[in-house]
């Protein structure tokens, strides 16, 4: 075999009292199959709790075993640590890399190192004992890239689990694939034909966690290294965020504005969360109220034509507007507030940094006032 195709993933927290994960994990077996990939590598928290794994490795057996004869790898994550004992069946073709501090295995003719997650440790300090050229290896591991500042800053957990450094691994590694980042921007680092990588999550587990959710493929030259990647999007549903920024006076143009916005995603697999934030005069409860008939009259208008309309058509709202209702007929605070704002539109500045004006400014007159 020339070359080797492998699809990632990662993060999957399978439970069973979430049905959707179990949905999106046979969506990316599937994806593996309709792409023609040699092998897959689950680099840690295929469940969300050791005793999730319990029940749910039946399923996952299923999966791993109708794969055949395409390779599984799986790694432990910081989640399901304890879940790869030996008497646990992943099925035949199922390649558990579970050993500390690291384990190895030849797949489809090619050198995989996994490392899976443990605590307190960095990825350098597991790797110490690691023998021989691995320059043409794959590493499967659950680990956190912390190179600057903050690196790979993703969805997902927080925190530095088993940090590690990019530039060690794309200097060690053909391919460094990793999990424990649920998704996000800039995943993706390579150089040359080494390659570090994040799959992500392939469904959302927190409304946090917002875009389409993805796979990475990636293919694997012997003796060369990675000659071409790409992060293809999985048939799962997602969370999408649309956010608006009222200002006082200007609750129902933004209420508006963003029941348009919202109604304007039209992917079929997105839900849509709604996001109201700014400053507002108006009750919180009356405000929630104009929002949700808002949002659900422009949902019922823009998805009519279905043949059967979802109740996941009509966005969820979240509201993060301060109120100060009971300043509103403070003729002191009317004109505070109309200045600001009408000085803030006059230049154009950003509407969050208006909202901030003008929580600053309330907030200070709500403690004054008698």
């Amino acid at each position: 075999m020339s070359r080797v195709l492998w699809l990632l993933t990662s993060d999957v927290h399978l439970r069973p009292d979430r049905p959707e994960r179990r949905h999106a994990l046979a969506r990316v077996f599937a994806t593996a199959a309709d792409r023609g990939a040699h092998a897959i590598a689950i680099a840690g928290d295929l469940f969300d709790r050791t005793r999730d794994a319990v029940e749910e490795r039946a399923f996952v057996r299923e999966l791993v075993e109708a794969a055949a004869p395409r390779p599984v790898v799986l790694v432990p994550g910081n989640h399901d640590v304890d879940a790869y004992g030996e008497a646990a069946d992943f099925g035949a073709n199922a390649v558990v890399l579970s050993r500390h501090p690291f384990d190895r295995a030849t797949v489809c003719g090619i050198d995989v190192v996994g490392l899976p997650y443990q605590h307190g440790r960095t990825v350098a300090q597991c790797l110490a004992g690691l023998d021989g050229d691995t320059g043409s290896s794959i590493l499967v591991g659950h680990a956190t890239i912390v190179d600057g500042a903050a690196a790979f800053a993703g969805e997902g957990e927080e925190g530095a689990y088993m940090p590690a450094s990019a530039a060690d691994l794309l200097r060690r590694f053909a391919w460094s694939a990793l999990g424990h980042v649920h998704g996000g921007q800039d995943l993706v680092r390579g150089a040359g034909t080494r390659l570090v990588s994040y799959a992500g999550s392939p469904v959302a587990t927190s409304r946090k966690e917002t875009g389409p959710r993805r796979v990475l493929l990636a293919e694997i030259e012997p003796g060369r290294g990675v000659v071409s990647h790409e992060t293809p999007e999985l048939d799962v549903p997602y969370w999408e965020r649309v956010e608006e920024a009222c200002a006082p006076g200007g609750e129902d143009e933004a209420i508006l504005r963003l029941a348009r916005r919202a109604a304007a995603v039209d992917d079929p697999r997105a839900r849509v969360i709604a996001r109201l934030s700014g400053v507002s005069m108006v009750g919180e409860t009356e405000l929630r109220a104009r929002a949700t008939a808002a949002l659900s009259s422009a949902a019922r208008e823009a998805h009519a034509s279905r043949a059967r309309p979802s109740v996941d058509d009509v966005p969820v709202l979240e509201l993060h507007a301060a109120s100060f209702d009971s300043l509103a007929r403070t003729p002191i605070v009317a004109e505070f507030v109309e200045r600001v704002t009408r000085r803030a539109r006059e230049a154009g500045d950003d509407p969050r940094l208006l909202g901030d004006a003008l929580r600053l400014g309330l907030g200070a007159f709500l403690e004054s006032l008698p």
